[in-house]
C-alpha cells in the first residue's frame, strides 16, 4: 500500500469560523487527554470495524455508513475535529448531518451560551448522557430557536421520578412548557431492508464488478419475502450478454442496465484524487446524485493513504473495474413501514405536562433519508395521529415538526434543507409564539412555503 505525506497533497484549510467557534466552546467541557483518549477509541473502532480496502463497500445510505453508537456525541465532535484539523480523514456522509448543526450554533453563539442551564445541559451529555447525542443537540436547538424569538428560556432541571417538559419559555407575562422529542434516524426496518439488500447484491457482485455493470433496481414487493438469491436467479441468464436498458420486468421488479463509464472516471483521476467511499466516488460510478436512494457500489482501483494510520484515509489514484446499483423500493407495504409516525414520541411528550399547569408545546425532530414517497406516507400517519388527540383532555396546544434533510454533494462538504410544520393549533384566532420556526436554516433564505424540500430537486 503506497503512502503519501499529509503535506504532499495541498488540502484546503477550513476556514469557517462559525463551526470552529461553536466546536471549540464544545470541546473546552472535555479535558484534553480525556480528548486523546476518547479520538484514540474512535479510531481503533473504525480500523477494527470497516474493512475499507475490500473491493465490495457497504451500501452508503440507509444508515450502514461508519458510525460510532456507544458515544456519539465523541463521533461527532470528532468529525469536525476531522473536517477542521484532519480533512483527509473526514467522513462526508455523517459530517453532513452534523456539521450544520454546528453551524447554526456558532452563528448564534452569543444567544446560545446565555440560556439558562444550557451549561448543566451541556456538561451532562459529555460526561453522561453520551449516546443521546441528537436529542439533547435537538434540546440545545429548540431552546435557541426560542430564545432567537425573544423569549427568556431555561432548562428545566431533571428531578429523579419526577415527569416534567425540558424547557420553559417566557416572554411579555405569556409562559410556555416545551418539550422536545428527536426521532431515531433510520427505522429499523430500513436496515433489515438494507441487510437484504447487501445479501442479495452478494450473489452477482462479482460478475457486475467484472464487467462495469450500473443496474437500477425497482422492487414492487417488499424484498423480506423474496429469497436472498432473488437477482441471481433474476439475472443468470442475462448479465453474460447484457445490454444497455430494460432487462427484467415482471410483478415483482424492474430492473434497467448502464455500464459504469470507466474512461471518464479515470480521466477525473487523473486529475484528481478521490477519497474512497466517498460522495465523488459515488457520483463518477452512478454518474447521478445518489442522496435519498439506496446505493451499493465496488471498485478494483489502485489505492493510496495520505498520512499516517489507516483510519479513512484511503484514497484512490486509478480504477480498473466499478459496478453500482441504486435501488427503489416503490412497494406500498415497504413504504407505509419506513413511514414512521410520531405517535410514540406525541405520547411519551404529553405525559411530561402537567395539565394544571402552563400552555404546552412540543416540538419533534427527525430526519427524511428514505425520499419522496415514504415523505408522504409520513406526513399523512402524523397528520392522522394529531387528529385525535382531544383538547379537552390535555393543554397542549401547538405542535412543530422539524424534517431535517442532509446531502453529500461530490463538490460541497454538505448541503442542508429543512421543513417546519405547525399541525395543532386548538384556538385559530391565537397567532403561533414564533414568527421564525427554522432550527437550522436561516429563516431569511429565498424557498417555496410550498413545498417540502422532498418535493424539490436533489440540490
Amino acid at each position: 500500500m503506497q503512502r503519501i505525506p499529509l503535506e504532499k497533497i495541498p488540502f484546503p484549510k477550513y476556514t469557517d469560523k462559525d463551526v470552529i467557534n461553536s466546536w471549540k466552546w464544545f470541546m473546552s467541557f472535555i479535558p484534553d487527554n480525556e480528548w486523546q483518549r476518547r479520538k484514540l477509541q474512535i479510531e481503533k473502532s473504525i480500523a477494527v470495524n470497516f474493512r475499507e480496502t475490500e473491493p465490495f463497500s457497504e451500501s452508503l445510505s440507509d444508515g450502514t455508513l461508519i458510525a460510532i453508537k456507544d458515544d456519539i456525541i465523541s463521533w461527532y465532535l470528532y468529525l469536525l475535529d476531522m473536517l477542521i484539523n484532519e480533512p483527509h480523514k473526514y467522513e462526508f456522509f455523517q459530517g453532513s448531518r452534523i456539521v450544520p448543526i454546528f453551524k447554526r450554533f456558532g452563528e448564534d453563539l452569543g444567544i446560545l451560551k446565555s440560556i439558562g442551564g444550557i451549561k448543566i445541559r451541556l456538561k451532562e451529555l459529555i460526561k453522561k448522557r453520551r449516546i443521546e447525542a441528537d436529542a439533547l443537540l435537538f434540546e440545545m436547538l429548540t431552546a435557541l430557536l426560542w430564545a432567537k424569538n425573544g423569549y427568556q428560556v431555561s432548562f428545566i432541571p431533571e428531578k429523579n421520578g419526577e415527569k416534567s417538559p425540558d424547557l420553559i419559555a417566557k416572554k411579555n407575562g405569556k409562559v410556555f412548557k416545551i418539550e422536545c422529542k428527536r426521532q431515531s434516524k433510520t427505522s429499523d426496518y430500513t436496515y433489515k431492508e438494507t441487510e437484504k439488500r447487501q445479501k442479495m447484491i452478494s450473489y452477482i457482485g462479482q460478475e457486475l464488478l467484472e464487467k462495469n455493470i450500473l443496474l437500477e433496481i425497482e422492487f414492487k414487493v417488499e424484498i423480506e419475502n423474496l429469497p436472498d438469491n432473488f437477482l441471481k436467479l433474476q439475472l443468470a441468464e442475462k448479465l453474460e450478454n447484457i445490454k444497455p436498458g430494460n432487462i427484467i420486468l415482471n410483478e415483482d421488479v424492474k430492473i434497467d442496465a448502464k455500464f459504469v463509464d470507466i474512461l471518464a472516471i479515470k480521466k477525473h483521476l487523473k486529475k484528481s484524487f478521490v477519497k474512497h467511499n466517498s460522495p465523488m466516488l459515488n457520483y463518477l460510478i452512478a454518474n447521478q446524485p445518489i442522496d435519498n436512494l439506496g446505493f451499493t457500489c465496488g471498485v478494483f482501483a489502485d489505492f493510496f493513504r495520505v498520512g499516517e494510520g489507516e483510519v479513512n484515509n484511503l484514497f484512490i489514484s486509478d480504477i480498473s473495474n466499478a459496478y453500482g446499483v441504486l435501488w427503489k423500493n416503490n412497494s406500498k407495504d415497504s413504504i407505509w413501514k419506513k413511514a414512521r409516525d410520531i405517535k410514540n414520541q406525541l405520547n411519551k411528550a404529553i405525559k411530561q405536562f402537567d395539565p394544571n399547569e402552563e400552555t404546552a408545546i412540543i416540538h419533534i425532530g427527525m430526519e427524511t433519508f428514505d425520499g419522496p414517497s415514504v415523505e408522504k406516507a409520513r406526513f399523512d400517519k402524523i397528520s392522522n395521529t394529531i387528529s385525535k388527540i382531544d383538547p379537552e383532555k390535555t393543554n397542549l396546544r401547538w405542535i412543530f415538526c422539524h424534517f431535517f434533510q442532509s446531502y453529500s454533494p461530490p463538490d460541497e462538504n454538505w448541503v442542508f434543507d429543512e421543513t417546519v410544520s405547525t399541525l395543532l393549533a386548538y384556538d385559530n384566532s391565537i397567532k403561533p409564539p414564533l414568527t421564525s420556526n427554522f432550527m437550522i436554516v436561516p429563516q431569511d433564505i429565498d424557498f417555496d412555503e410550498n413545498l417540502a424540500h422532498w418535493e424539490k430537486p436533489l440540490p
